[in-house]
Formats: C-alpha cells, sequence, structure tokens
C-alpha cells in the first residue's frame, strides 16, 4: 500500500517534458532541466489532491530532492538491477495495451455487436469436420467435398436432405441442419459472420471455423425479443426410455396442468413433481433467457407469453415434457447500457483476434513490411521430427543469418525464427512439422510486429513517453529510498537507539490514568463489579482471581478486564471522570455494561523506546533523509538561471 501512495505522490515530481530547444532553467549535476519541464511539473503538482498548493519557490527544493534521488539511483545502478528492469517492462507492457489496438476497428466491432444483439438471424448448417491443425492435403480434401454438396444443393437438392445424409453435426438428423435463431457472441464469429452477410435464402460458400468447414443458410432475420425469465415444472425422460415410463411422465405432468387450471401454486407443484433437481428446490425457478437458448419450438411458444404468472400447456422436447410459466421479460437495453457486456464478451471472442490481426495489417503497411518465402522455407526444411520432443536444435541449420522478414528498420532472420520454435518445448506429433512451423511464424511476425510497434510508443505518443518516465524515475526513487531512509532505519537497531538517547525527552507521557475497565453482559454482576474493583486494586488479584470471586461457580469467565494506563483524550467515559485515585463510573455501551475504575494517576514521564518506537523510527527516517540530502547536494551541485526562474507562470 506504501509503495501505491509512494507512487502517486511521486508522479508529482516526475519529468513529463523531453528535452526541446527550451530556456534550460537549472543544472543538477551533469542533468539539464528546461523551464517547460519544470512548470509542467508544478502545474501537474498544484492541481493534484496531495498536496496544498505551493509557490514556485516553494515547490522548487521537493523538485530537486526529487531529481537529487533519481541521479543517485542511477549512478549506483537502480536502474540496471534484473527486479528494476523486470517491474519496469510489466508496467509498460499494461500500459501499452491500450495503444496496441485500432480503436476505431473496435468500435466498429461494438457497433455490429450490438446491431446483430438486437436483430437476430436464423440460419442452416452443413458441416464437414476438420481438426484445427490439418494439413494442407486435408483441408483440401475438407473444403472440396463442401463445394460438392453446396454444388448438388444449387443444382436442386433440398438443403435438408443433404444435411441429415452428409453433415457431421450429429444434430442434423434431428434438425436437419437448422439451428433456430442466435444472436450476437452465441457462435464462434467466422460462423456468425457469414449467416449475418449471407442473404436471406442463398448459401454461403465454405467457411472454415475450428470445427471444420460449414455451409450455411440463412432463413431470415427478426428483431430480438429480448429476455425472458421463466418457471419450469420438467417430467425428464430419457430418450431411450420404455413405453411405461413415459406414459407415467405424460399422466403427471397432464395432472400438473390439471392443477394448475385449478389454481393450484405453480411453485408448489415444480416443488413437488418437478426432476429437475436444479430448479425444482427453488420452485422451477430459471435464470434469465435470451432468444436462441432455448428449441426452437419451445422458444416460439414461451416468448408468445404475455402476462406474468401465464403458463403453457404440456410440451414435448428432447428431455422429457414441461409445463412453463412466465414470470417476467425484459426488453433490449441500449447500447450504453450494453457496452461493458459487449466489450467484456469480444475480450473473450474471435472478435478480439480479428481486430489485432486488422491491426497488425495496419501497422505492416505503415512501416513496410517484406517477407522472404525463400528463406523461410529454407529453415523449415532443416526442422525435423525431433522438435516434437524439444530436442531440435537451431545450431544444427548452420549460421541461418538471412531474414525471414523486416519490418521498418528491423530484420529477423531464420535463426531468431528458430529460436522461437523451440521456446515451446513439446509439440503434438498429431501435427506435422511443417504445419506448425509456419503456424509459429505467424505468431512469430504477430508478436515482433507488436513488439516493434511498442518500442516506437513513446515518440509516437508522447503521453506515453511521459507516463513511461514517471515510472521509471517512480520506481528508482522508491527503491532508493526505501535502501537508504525506510528500510535502513528499521534495520538499524543500533543507530535508532543513539537517535533515540539524543533525542529522547521528545518522547513524553503526558500525565495518564492507571485504570481498570470490567465489561459484563449480566447487569446484575455490577454491584460486585463496583465492591470488589478497589480491592482488587489495593491487592493486585489477577483477572483470574476478581472472576473467581465475582463468577462464583461459573466455569467460564463472567467479566472482561482491561487493565490499561491512558492519556486524556483516549477515551471518553474516563475523560467524564474526576481524575483522582479511587474514582470510579458504571455505563453501559454496546449492549454492555461497563465499570471504569482508577488505580492511580501517573505523573509525565519519558516514554522508553519500546514505547515510542513507531514515532521514533519515523522521526529517524526524516533525520536520515536530511543527512542523506546533504550528502547528494555536495554531490551534485545545483546551478538555477534565476533570470528564467522569475518567469516561471
Amino acid at each position: 500500500m506504501r509503495k501505491i501512495v509512494f507512487f502517486f505522490t511521486a508522479f508529482c515530481f516526475m519529468q513529463t517534458l523531453l528535452y526541446g530547444q527550451d530556456e534550460i532553467l537549472m543544472t543538477i549535476g551533469n542533468e539539464k532541466v528546461t523551464k517547460a519541464e519544470f512548470e509542467r511539473i508544478y502545474h501537474k503538482n498544484n492541481s493534484s489532491l496531495v498536496y496544498e498548493n505551493k509557490s514556485p519557490k516553494e515547490y522548487l527544493d521537493l523538485f530537486i530532492n526529487f531529481k537529487l534521488k533519481v541521479l543517485e539511483a542511477k549512478a549506483q545502478g537502480y536502474d540496471t538491477m534484473s527486479a528494476f528492469v523486470k517491474e519496469l517492462k510489466g508496467y509498460r507492457d499494461q500500459l501499452a495495451k491500450p495503444y496496441l489496438q485500432d480503436k476505431e476497428k473496435i468500435q466498429q466491432m461494438l457497433d455490429e455487436a450490438y446491431d446483430r444483439t438486437v436483430n437476430e438471424v436464423n440460419a442452416s448448417h452443413i458441416l464437414i469436420r476438420l481438426n484445427p491443425n490439418a494439413s494442407p492435403a486435408d483441408t483440401a480434401k475438407a473444403y472440396n467435398k463442401a463445394m460438392a454438396l453446396r454444388d448438388s444443393i444449387l443444382a436442386g437438392k433440398a438443403f435438408e436432405d443433404i444435411a441429415v445424409a452428409y453433415s457431421e453435426d450429429n444434430s442434423a438428423v434431428r434438425n436437419k441442419g437448422e439451428l433456430g435463431w442466435f444472436a450476437a457472441f452465441r457462435m464462434v464469429y467466422p460462423f456468425e459472420n457469414a449467416a449475418y452477410n449471407t442473404p436471406v435464402g442463398q448459401i454461403s460458400m465454405p467457411v472454415r471455423t475450428r470445427y471444420g468447414y460449414h455451409l450455411i443458410r440463412n432463413n431470415g432475420f427478426r428483431k430480438s425479443p429480448g429476455d425472458i425469465l421463466l418457471s419450469h415444472i420438467m417430467l425428464r425422460v430419457q430418450p431411450d426410455a420404455d413405453s411405461a415410463t413415459r406414459q407415467e411422465a405424460v399422466e403427471t405432468i397432464n395432472k400438473c396442468y390439471e392443477l394448475l387450471k385449478q389454481g393450484e401454486d405453480f411453485a408448489a407443484l415444480a416443488t413437488k413433481y418437478s426432476n429437475d433437481q436444479a430448479s425444482a428446490r427453488y420452485g422451477g425457478k430459471l435464470r434469465w433467457i435470451s432468444s436462441g437458448e432455448l428449441p426452437v419450438d419451445i422458444e416460439e411458444i414461451v416468448f408468445a407469453l404475455t402476462d406474468s404468472g401465464q403458463f403453457t400447456e404440456p410440451m414435448k422436447s428432447q428431455f422429457g415434457y414441461h409445463i412453463f410459466m412466465l414470470r417476467d421479460k425484459q426488453p433490449l437495453k441500449s447500447f450504453e447500457e450494453l457496452k461493458s457486456y459487449l466489450e467484456g464478451k469480444m475480450a473473450n471472442d474471435d472478435r478480439q483476434k480479428s481486430t489485432d490481426l486488422m491491426y497488425i495489417q495496419k501497422l505492416k503497411d505503415e512501416y513496410g513490411f517484406t517477407e522472404y518465402p525463400e528463406n523461410l522455407d529454407e529453415l523449415i526444411g532443416m526442422v525435423d521430427s525431433s522438435l516434437y520432443d524439444g530436442n531440435w536444435d537451431p545450431a544444427t541449420a548452420g549460421p541461418m543469418i538471412d531474414p525471414v522478414f523486416s519490418i521498418g528498420d528491423k530484420d529477423y532472420s531464420q535463426l531468431d525464427f528458430g529460436n522461437y520454435i523451440i521456446q515451446i518445448k513439446r509439440y503434438s506429433k498429431r501435427e506435422p512439422v511443417e504445419t506448425i512451423c509456419r503456424r509459429r511464424y505467424n505468431d512469430f511476425v504477430n508478436e515482433k510486429i507488436l513488439d516493434y510497434e511498442t518500442g516506437k510508443l513513446d515518440k509516437k505518443y508522447p503521453e506515453f513517453g511521459y507516463l513511461m518516465e514517471e515510472y521509471h524515475d517512480g520506481i528508482l526513487l522508491f527503491n532508493i529510498t526505501d535502501d537508504k531512509v525506510w528500510s535502513k532505519a528499521v534495520k538499524d537497531t543500533a543507530g535508532l537507539e543513539k537517535f533515540y538517547k539524543k533525542h529522547k525527552k521528545q518522547y513524553k507521557w503526558q500525565t495518564r490514568a492507571d485504570i481498570s475497565r470490567y465489561l459484563t453482559s449480566d447487569s446484575s454482576l455490577v454491584p460486585n463489579i463496583v465492591l470488589y474493583a478497589p480491592q482488587r486494586a489495593a491487592k493486585g488479584w489477577s483477572a483470574r482471581d476478581f472472576n473467581a470471586l465475582v463468577c462464583g461457580q461459573d466455569t467460564l469467565a463472567c467479566v472482561e478486564v482491561e487493565d490499561q494506563k491512558l492519556e486524556k483524550g483516549s477515551d471518553k467515559n474516563l475523560d467524564s471522570m474526576e481524575w483522582e485515585k479511587g474514582t470510579i463510573k458504571t455505563y453501559t455501551e454496546k449492549g454492555k455494561n461497563g465499570v471504569l475504575y482508577i488505580n492511580k494517576i501517573l505523573k509525565p514521564q519519558l516514554k522508553k523506546l519500546n514505547e515510542s518506537r513507531g514515532l521514533v523510527t519515523a522521526d529517524y527516517q526524516n533525520e536520515l533523509e536530511k543527512q542523506w540530502i546533504q550528502e547528494l547536494r555536495g554531490k551534485y551541485p545545483v546551478s538555477i538561471n534565476e533570470e528564467v526562474f522569475k518567469t516561471i507562470k
């Protein structure tokens, strides 16, 4: 927590302007500070809630001290330490994320997702399965099969018949390929995209997804009906159930329907008869459901319900028999209301990958991207089956110094790519070596292009550069201050002891009351507590002895005893008493009965180190910092251009 607060405070002092042709305000050691830099940081400081507003002159020493500490941190190599480099990289990676994306494309994707949330599509499909990492030969075979089926449909064969006969989606036998109504995010993005972009009544070209190739027929569009809140009674029947079991379920669901018509409570019937255990225990209540989540025939009926409490007739599904009751309906929300939801869904959807690839293509166009396929092929030809077990060594391929691609002024060699491949120690033997290499090559290209852009963010986006300077100097400032001041004061016990002895008169107890506080939930015990409290003070009874006397035969303590030494202002009940030995007060607070007894009054006295360690440590830290600043000012001379300083606004 201290580090977070420190960073926030330190940002008020950070360098926020790269040196330009500006007036030099001061020189600290060999480092020149411009007027514009100081003004920018000064105004940032005075606009924050951390400090009260200061004049430029009042602020000047704070700024110089900050600069001195950062200079010393660099001089001592803090900026080269592995922990620092790792931490700064972590901050940089996080800060870079918003810059490494095409915000315009993302907004277009959000708009598209909302439009497809409002407008649903009904589609049918035929699937030809294909492994995502299939070889080129298997990929061509699956594609050609899909094309042959499409040609058959276009020649007059019924889509439904082809789906039943050839689709490798097992549900096609039952639904003839029809998937019903769906909206954004219900299907993988390439499938969704093709369904929405194919004209109504037409058949798409083969569409590749992670499952294989699809032929998609758009059956129509409609406005989304929103979300619906239902309860249901369900009699589950397995597909292979015998006729007697099925008949029993039919009779039970019909019985429930008749009882509902007679006014029986739906929740009570669901609890008694429904064998959907997850909902039956809650009276049949289901979560909010969007269109596309229920079988088409059931969805059409339940979304047609209009009044809360209205229920359907018994319905059959592949799972058994149901009666649904409407509890509530919810229309679609506005774009602004759904924006956060859409952004969250996009982050875990192929849309994000799509926008990432579009952004990478934009960078390729901006910086000039060149590939060298012959050099790539040469390297891939050197990779053998030892790659599967992590034993392939790029060094065995020879020098391999020729580039596989270049971006801007940066070339990436065959060896660079070879070393990238072996970052993964094992690969699946189900995937051909060449396929692995070409897939990893695409990852390599995308990663390095983003790295190239990340390296240019500081100059391309000045605000990013300023922020990175803040983090850079803030981490250095924290680390060196911790070593030189904070942790040093805690660890240096001899120095702390010496500082305490020199300044111990500063750490005094004011007049204190030595008190005993007695708390009990039994008000009948208060008279005995009042009676025995003075005796305990006189005879030095322990809390256990006192409880044995007051509580009688009780095996557990009936009175909480607290012995304390308190200054005025630390307890409202004590403050209301006359501060004399033997004074006693009874009170009630937070449901308990209290008795406060003053055993004696303690005169002002010096605090021992263990009684004032927190204050002494804080003061010792301040002393160490003053000494350190004095040393730094001797090590790094500070020269201020007074004429320029007078013009600070």
